[in-house]
């Protein structure tokens, strides 16, 4: 798709941090705790590798919301919405950021895939592929993973 370089920022702008990087891919996220933090049917997120964020680190509380092949979801600590999550470190990292945070969602690139599309609370009628369960939405990132290099 290219490199992009934007800005971007929590809901409430407390927070700002950039991309200067080639998104991984753009997809929807259905799980139960992205529905929790976006109060939303899902998730509209793009990844990137780590490496091409500036991590935002003033008011930012990472956690995890679960045990096993868990991301670190930032949540801004003024309007405790999401701000970005990552997983791994350095450049061999990965950063999940929502289209709604960037200062330019309309150039972002098309969505590819609707990921844990079984845990859904409403039904999405296009023609993107749906990944139900945890081991096929996590098949379909490691091919991306591994045709992005």
């Amino acid at each position: 798709f290219g490199i992009m370089n934007q800005s971007c920022q929590c809901p409430c702008g407390s927070n700002q941090f950039s991309t200067h990087g080639e998104p991984i891919v753009r997809f929807f996220c259905h799980c139960s705790i992205c529905q929790e933090k976006y109060s939303a049917p899902f998730a509209d997120v793009v990844l990137f590798k780590l490496g091409d964020v500036t991590v935002p680190d003033q008011a930012v509380t990472f956690g995890k919301y679960k045990r096993v092949a868990a991301i670190d979801r930032g949540i801004c600590d003024h309007c405790h919405k999401p701000v970005m999550a990552k997983m791994g470190k350095d450049e061999k990292g990965y950063a999940f950021i929502a289209a709604q945070n960037f200062a330019n969602p309309d150039a972002l690139p098309e969505s590819k895939m609707h990921v844990f599309y079984g845990t859904r609370t409403a039904d999405v009628d296009d023609s993107l592929p749906k990944y139900k369960n945890w081991f096929s939405s996590q098949l379909a990132f490691l091919k991306l993973l591994k045709a992005a290099g």
